[in-house]
Protein backbone atom coordinates (compact mmCIF):
# COMPACT_ATOMS: atom_id res chain seq x y z
CA UNK A 1 0.00 0.00 0.00
CA UNK A 2 1.80 3.11 -1.24
CA UNK A 3 1.91 6.26 1.28
CA UNK A 4 0.15 9.43 -0.38
CA UNK A 5 2.49 12.19 -0.80
CA UNK A 6 1.64 15.47 1.55
CA UNK A 7 3.05 18.69 0.39
CA UNK A 8 3.98 21.37 2.13
CA UNK A 9 0.82 23.70 2.18
CA UNK A 10 -1.34 20.84 3.78
CA UNK A 11 1.44 20.59 6.44
CA UNK A 12 1.18 24.05 7.41
CA UNK A 13 -2.66 24.24 7.24
CA UNK A 14 -2.10 21.70 9.49
CA UNK A 15 0.21 23.26 11.72
CA UNK A 16 -2.14 26.41 11.68
CA UNK A 17 -5.39 24.33 12.85
CA UNK A 18 -2.88 22.44 15.43
CA UNK A 19 -1.95 26.40 17.02
CA UNK A 20 -5.82 27.25 16.87
CA UNK A 21 -7.19 24.25 18.70
CA UNK A 22 -4.06 24.22 21.41
CA UNK A 23 -4.53 28.49 21.79
CA UNK A 24 -8.75 27.25 22.35
CA UNK A 25 -7.76 24.83 25.06
CA UNK A 26 -5.32 27.17 26.81
CA UNK A 27 -8.01 29.64 27.11
CA UNK A 28 -10.79 26.94 28.34
CA UNK A 29 -8.78 24.06 30.04
CA UNK A 30 -11.25 23.24 32.27
CA UNK A 31 -13.40 21.47 30.22
CA UNK A 32 -10.66 18.36 29.85
CA UNK A 33 -11.45 17.97 33.74
CA UNK A 34 -8.98 15.05 34.53
CA UNK A 35 -8.71 13.16 31.46
CA UNK A 36 -5.42 15.32 30.79
CA UNK A 37 -4.88 12.85 27.39
CA UNK A 38 -8.05 14.26 26.09
CA UNK A 39 -5.63 16.71 25.07
CA UNK A 40 -4.05 14.68 22.53
CA UNK A 41 -7.25 13.85 20.68
CA UNK A 42 -7.89 16.41 18.19
CA UNK A 43 -3.91 16.64 17.96
CA UNK A 44 -3.84 12.95 17.23
CA UNK A 45 -6.48 13.21 14.45
CA UNK A 46 -4.76 16.05 12.55
CA UNK A 47 -1.38 14.56 12.51
CA UNK A 48 -2.97 11.53 11.46
CA UNK A 49 -4.83 13.02 8.69
CA UNK A 50 -1.78 15.44 7.39
CA UNK A 51 0.86 12.68 7.39
CA UNK A 52 -1.42 9.89 6.02
CA UNK A 53 -0.90 7.29 8.92
CA UNK A 54 -2.80 4.12 7.84
CA UNK A 55 -2.42 3.47 11.94
CA UNK A 56 -2.09 6.32 14.39
CA UNK A 57 -1.41 5.91 18.29
CA UNK A 58 -0.81 8.02 21.25
CA UNK A 59 1.47 6.04 23.98
CA UNK A 60 2.35 7.31 27.44
CA UNK A 61 5.49 5.68 28.77
CA UNK A 62 4.61 4.34 32.04
CA UNK A 63 8.58 3.31 32.59
CA UNK A 64 11.74 2.59 31.69
CA UNK A 65 13.19 -1.16 34.27
CA UNK A 66 17.15 -1.71 33.14
CA UNK A 67 16.69 -3.03 29.81
CA UNK A 68 13.22 -2.49 29.37
CA UNK A 69 11.08 0.24 28.05
CA UNK A 70 7.35 -0.36 28.79
CA UNK A 71 4.08 1.37 27.08
CA UNK A 72 0.69 2.02 27.92
CA UNK A 73 -1.31 2.07 24.56
CA UNK A 74 -3.49 5.54 25.57
CA UNK A 75 -5.39 5.81 21.76
CA UNK A 76 -4.96 4.10 18.85
CA UNK A 77 -6.72 4.65 15.25
CA UNK A 78 -6.65 1.86 13.13
CA UNK A 79 -9.77 1.85 10.66
CA UNK A 80 -8.56 -1.19 8.50
CA UNK A 81 -6.99 -3.17 11.61
CA UNK A 82 -3.54 -3.40 10.70
CA UNK A 83 -2.40 -3.19 13.79
CA UNK A 84 -3.95 -5.51 16.38
CA UNK A 85 -1.14 -5.95 18.00
CA UNK A 86 -1.98 -2.22 19.34
CA UNK A 87 -5.28 -2.69 22.14
CA UNK A 88 -5.77 0.49 23.62
CA UNK A 89 -5.29 0.01 27.74
CA UNK A 90 -2.05 -2.97 26.77
CA UNK A 91 0.96 -2.52 28.01
CA UNK A 92 3.93 -2.59 25.82
CA UNK A 93 6.95 -4.49 26.76
CA UNK A 94 9.88 -3.37 25.02
CA UNK A 95 13.71 -4.13 24.82
CA UNK A 96 16.20 -1.11 24.67
CA UNK A 97 18.16 -2.35 21.83
CA UNK A 98 15.05 -2.49 19.85
CA UNK A 99 15.04 -6.25 18.88
CA UNK A 100 11.50 -6.21 18.04
CA UNK A 101 11.41 -4.12 14.71
CA UNK A 102 7.75 -3.41 14.93
CA UNK A 103 8.50 -0.62 17.74
CA UNK A 104 11.98 0.29 16.34
CA UNK A 105 10.76 3.60 16.47
CA UNK A 106 8.99 3.90 19.47
CA UNK A 107 12.12 3.11 21.36
CA UNK A 108 14.27 5.71 19.69
CA UNK A 109 12.08 8.48 19.93
CA UNK A 110 12.72 7.50 23.79
CA UNK A 111 16.40 7.24 23.69
CA UNK A 112 16.90 10.25 21.57
CA UNK A 113 14.46 12.52 23.05
CA UNK A 114 13.02 13.60 19.88
CA UNK A 115 10.53 12.37 16.94
CA UNK A 116 12.29 8.94 15.37
CA UNK A 117 11.29 7.89 11.54
CA UNK A 118 13.48 4.71 10.63
CA UNK A 119 12.25 2.69 8.06
CA UNK A 120 11.99 -1.16 8.36
CA UNK A 121 12.72 -2.89 5.17
CA UNK A 122 9.48 -5.24 4.87
CA UNK A 123 7.22 -3.33 7.29
CA UNK A 124 6.76 -0.02 6.53
CA UNK A 125 7.84 3.19 8.10
CA UNK A 126 6.87 4.81 10.90
CA UNK A 127 7.10 8.06 12.72
CA UNK A 128 7.04 8.57 16.33
CA UNK A 129 7.04 12.11 17.98
CA UNK A 130 8.10 12.48 21.54
CA UNK A 131 5.90 15.13 23.85
CA UNK A 132 7.36 16.07 27.22
CA UNK A 133 5.85 16.70 30.38
CA UNK A 134 6.67 16.41 34.04
CA UNK A 135 5.88 13.58 36.10
CA UNK A 136 2.88 15.03 37.51
CA UNK A 137 1.07 16.14 34.42
CA UNK A 138 1.70 12.78 33.03
CA UNK A 139 4.84 12.03 31.94
CA UNK A 140 6.24 11.36 28.60
CA UNK A 141 4.15 10.61 25.69
CA UNK A 142 4.51 9.03 21.97
CA UNK A 143 2.61 10.27 19.27
CA UNK A 144 2.76 9.32 15.62
CA UNK A 145 1.25 6.64 13.51
CA UNK A 146 2.52 3.75 10.98
CA UNK A 147 2.29 3.43 7.01
CA UNK A 148 2.03 0.05 6.67
CA UNK A 149 3.26 -2.20 3.34
CA UNK A 150 5.68 -0.85 0.45
CA UNK A 151 5.79 2.94 0.52
CA UNK A 152 8.57 5.44 0.05
CA UNK A 153 10.72 7.41 2.58
CA UNK A 154 9.36 10.23 4.38
CA UNK A 155 10.15 13.62 3.75
CA UNK A 156 12.56 16.00 5.51
CA UNK A 157 9.57 18.70 6.02
CA UNK A 158 7.02 15.60 7.39
CA UNK A 159 9.57 15.29 9.95
CA UNK A 160 10.01 19.06 10.95
CA UNK A 161 6.28 19.04 10.60
CA UNK A 162 6.02 16.57 13.55
CA UNK A 163 8.34 17.72 15.89
CA UNK A 164 7.05 21.12 15.63
CA UNK A 165 3.80 20.00 16.57
CA UNK A 166 5.03 17.97 19.67
CA UNK A 167 7.01 20.78 20.55
CA UNK A 168 3.48 22.86 20.19
CA UNK A 169 1.35 19.53 22.63
CA UNK A 170 4.56 20.14 25.27
CA UNK A 171 4.56 23.69 25.40
CA UNK A 172 1.01 24.40 25.67
CA UNK A 173 -0.31 21.79 27.80
CA UNK A 174 2.28 22.52 30.58
CA UNK A 175 1.51 26.31 30.14
CA UNK A 176 -2.22 25.36 31.12
CA UNK A 177 -1.27 23.16 33.62
CA UNK A 178 1.13 25.78 35.53
CA UNK A 179 -1.23 27.99 35.70
CA UNK A 180 -4.44 25.38 36.43
CA UNK A 181 -1.37 24.51 39.46
CA UNK A 182 -1.02 28.69 40.45
CA UNK A 183 -4.81 28.89 40.78
CA UNK A 184 -6.56 25.55 41.41
CA UNK A 185 -6.56 23.32 44.14
CA UNK A 186 -5.14 20.23 43.14
CA UNK A 187 -7.45 17.49 45.08
CA UNK A 188 -10.77 19.37 45.24
CA UNK A 189 -10.31 20.53 41.63
CA UNK A 190 -11.85 24.29 42.61
CA UNK A 191 -10.22 27.25 43.19
CA UNK A 192 -7.03 27.04 46.03
CA UNK A 193 -7.41 29.56 49.08
CA UNK A 194 -5.69 32.36 47.00
CA UNK A 195 -7.61 32.53 43.91
CA UNK A 196 -11.20 32.39 45.86
CA UNK A 197 -10.51 35.31 48.35
CA UNK A 198 -9.51 37.31 45.35
CA UNK A 199 -13.08 36.95 43.71
CA UNK A 200 -14.51 37.85 46.87
CA UNK A 201 -12.37 40.98 46.78
CA UNK A 202 -13.41 41.47 43.11
CA UNK A 203 -17.26 41.25 44.15
CA UNK A 204 -16.60 44.15 46.68
CA UNK A 205 -14.96 46.46 44.19
CA UNK A 206 -17.73 46.05 41.72
CA UNK A 207 -20.02 47.08 44.45
CA UNK A 208 -18.52 50.45 43.96
CA UNK A 209 -19.58 50.49 40.47
CA UNK A 210 -23.09 49.27 41.06
CA UNK A 211 -24.45 49.99 44.31
CA UNK A 212 -27.87 48.41 43.77
CA UNK A 213 -25.79 44.93 43.24
CA UNK A 214 -26.08 42.09 46.03
CA UNK A 215 -24.18 38.66 46.44
CA UNK A 216 -24.27 36.05 48.59
CA UNK A 217 -21.23 34.11 50.71
CA UNK A 218 -21.40 30.90 51.91
CA UNK A 219 -19.13 29.34 53.98
CA UNK A 220 -19.12 25.39 54.30
CA UNK A 221 -17.00 22.62 56.57
CA UNK A 222 -17.14 18.91 56.58
CA UNK A 223 -18.98 17.93 59.89
CA UNK A 224 -16.18 15.55 62.44
CA UNK A 225 -14.22 15.63 59.37
CA UNK A 226 -11.30 14.69 61.87
CA UNK A 227 -13.12 11.74 62.54
CA UNK A 228 -12.84 10.44 59.18
CA UNK A 229 -8.62 10.91 58.84
CA UNK A 230 -8.86 9.15 62.79
CA UNK A 231 -11.12 6.15 62.45
CA UNK A 232 -10.46 5.57 58.26
CA UNK A 233 -7.14 7.34 57.31
CA UNK A 234 -5.68 10.44 55.54
CA UNK A 235 -6.39 8.27 52.27
CA UNK A 236 -10.10 7.86 52.90
CA UNK A 237 -9.93 11.46 54.02
CA UNK A 238 -8.49 13.16 51.09
CA UNK A 239 -11.11 11.39 48.79
CA UNK A 240 -14.02 12.40 50.81
CA UNK A 241 -12.82 16.16 50.15
CA UNK A 242 -12.07 15.48 46.08
CA UNK A 243 -15.96 13.85 46.06
CA UNK A 244 -16.98 17.40 47.57
CA UNK A 245 -15.49 19.11 45.91
CA UNK A 246 -16.76 17.66 42.67
CA UNK A 247 -20.41 17.79 44.23
CA UNK A 248 -19.81 21.35 44.47
CA UNK A 249 -18.38 21.54 41.03
CA UNK A 250 -21.33 20.03 39.70
CA UNK A 251 -23.48 22.38 40.98
CA UNK A 252 -21.31 25.25 40.15
CA UNK A 253 -22.80 25.40 36.35
CA UNK A 254 -26.39 25.88 37.23
CA UNK A 255 -26.62 28.26 40.63
CA UNK A 256 -23.87 29.97 41.12
CA UNK A 257 -20.66 31.80 40.17
CA UNK A 258 -17.32 30.75 42.10
CA UNK A 259 -16.05 27.96 44.63
CA UNK A 260 -12.93 27.39 46.13
CA UNK A 261 -11.20 25.37 49.00
CA UNK A 262 -10.72 27.67 51.55
CA UNK A 263 -8.35 25.38 53.73
CA UNK A 264 -8.23 21.84 55.34
CA UNK A 265 -12.38 20.99 55.32
CA UNK A 266 -13.80 24.25 54.25
CA UNK A 267 -15.18 25.75 51.44
CA UNK A 268 -16.00 28.81 50.24
CA UNK A 269 -18.46 29.74 47.20
CA UNK A 270 -19.63 33.27 46.05
CA UNK A 271 -23.48 33.57 44.47
CA UNK A 272 -23.32 37.05 42.69
CA UNK A 273 -26.05 38.87 41.46
CA UNK A 274 -28.41 36.57 44.49
CA UNK A 275 -30.47 37.74 47.55
CA UNK A 276 -30.18 35.88 50.56
CA UNK A 277 -32.83 33.33 49.77
CA UNK A 278 -31.54 32.33 46.33
CA UNK A 279 -28.50 32.12 47.91
CA UNK A 280 -29.49 29.97 50.93
CA UNK A 281 -31.85 27.13 48.82
CA UNK A 282 -28.95 26.60 46.77
CA UNK A 283 -26.92 25.76 49.32
CA UNK A 284 -29.45 23.61 51.06
CA UNK A 285 -29.40 21.85 47.38
CA UNK A 286 -26.24 21.47 48.07
CA UNK A 287 -26.18 20.15 51.67
CA UNK A 288 -28.89 17.59 50.87
CA UNK A 289 -26.67 16.00 48.11
CA UNK A 290 -23.49 15.51 49.99
CA UNK A 291 -25.53 14.54 52.77
CA UNK A 292 -27.19 11.75 50.78
CA UNK A 293 -24.30 10.72 48.67
CA UNK A 294 -22.35 7.15 49.31
CA UNK A 295 -18.39 7.96 49.80
CA UNK A 296 -16.43 4.88 48.23
CA UNK A 297 -14.93 3.09 51.21
CA UNK A 298 -10.55 3.15 50.86
CA UNK A 299 -8.30 1.17 53.07
CA UNK A 300 -5.73 2.72 54.90
CA UNK A 301 -3.17 1.43 52.22
CA UNK A 302 -5.48 2.77 49.48
CA UNK A 303 -7.15 -0.49 48.58
CA UNK A 304 -11.17 0.09 47.79
CA UNK A 305 -13.41 -1.85 50.32
CA UNK A 306 -16.19 -3.39 48.22
CA UNK A 307 -19.68 -3.25 48.83
CA UNK A 308 -18.87 -0.73 51.34
CA UNK A 309 -19.56 2.86 51.52
CA UNK A 310 -19.67 6.05 53.99
CA UNK A 311 -22.01 8.97 55.09
CA UNK A 312 -20.38 12.51 55.57
CA UNK A 313 -22.57 15.95 56.29
CA UNK A 314 -21.41 19.70 55.84
CA UNK A 315 -22.93 22.46 57.70
CA UNK A 316 -22.87 25.79 56.39
CA UNK A 317 -23.14 29.64 56.87
CA UNK A 318 -24.11 32.28 54.56
CA UNK A 319 -23.87 36.22 54.31
CA UNK A 320 -25.77 38.76 51.88
CA UNK A 321 -23.84 41.63 50.84
CA UNK A 322 -25.44 44.67 49.46
CA UNK A 323 -24.20 47.64 47.74
CA UNK A 324 -26.26 49.88 49.95
CA UNK A 325 -24.40 48.59 52.74
CA UNK A 326 -21.66 50.37 54.53
CA UNK A 327 -18.56 48.74 52.59
CA UNK A 328 -16.62 46.02 54.45
CA UNK A 329 -13.39 44.39 53.86
CA UNK A 330 -13.10 41.05 52.47
CA UNK A 331 -11.85 40.09 55.78
CA UNK A 332 -15.14 41.14 57.52
CA UNK A 333 -17.08 39.21 55.03
CA UNK A 334 -15.77 35.69 55.55
CA UNK A 335 -15.89 36.35 58.56
CA UNK A 336 -19.51 36.85 58.50
CA UNK A 337 -19.99 33.91 57.01
CA UNK A 338 -17.66 31.96 59.46
CA UNK A 339 -19.64 33.18 62.23
CA UNK A 340 -23.09 31.38 61.10
CA UNK A 341 -21.03 28.40 60.26
CA UNK A 342 -20.35 28.36 63.95
CA UNK A 343 -23.80 28.89 65.04
CA UNK A 344 -24.50 25.98 62.22
CA UNK A 345 -21.80 23.92 64.07
CA UNK A 346 -23.24 25.11 67.81
CA UNK A 347 -26.96 24.19 66.86
CA UNK A 348 -26.38 20.84 65.86
CA UNK A 349 -24.56 20.94 62.47
CA UNK A 350 -25.45 19.78 59.04
CA UNK A 351 -27.94 22.73 58.86
CA UNK A 352 -27.55 26.10 56.85
CA UNK A 353 -27.55 29.79 59.12
CA UNK A 354 -27.72 32.73 57.52
CA UNK A 355 -26.17 35.65 59.52
CA UNK A 356 -27.69 38.16 61.31
CA UNK A 357 -26.11 41.21 62.68
CA UNK A 358 -28.48 40.96 65.17
CA UNK A 359 -28.97 37.50 66.07
CA UNK A 360 -32.13 37.95 68.65
CA UNK A 361 -34.14 39.41 65.39
CA UNK A 362 -35.62 36.29 63.52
Amino acid sequence: MGKPRPNAGQVLNALGKLTSYLKSMDQNSSEFGEDKTAWFNYPLKIISETLHFNVSVLYRVSNIINNRLILEVIKVVDPGLMRIDLQEGRKVRLFLDARDKRYVNEVHAVLNKKTSHIKVKGLGCDMIGYVYLPDNFGGIYLVGGDCTGKCRSIQDFEISAMEIMCSLLSTIIMKTMFEQKAEYDDLTGLYNSGRIKEEVEKIILRFKRRPYGSAVLAMGDIDFFKSVNDNYGHIQGDLVLKEVGRIISNSMRECFDFAGRYGGEEFLIIFEDSDIQGGFEAVERIRHVIEKYDFPRIERNGTPVENKTMNVTMSFGISLLTGMQTPVTPKAWIAKADHALYQSKHNGRNQTTIYQENPGIK
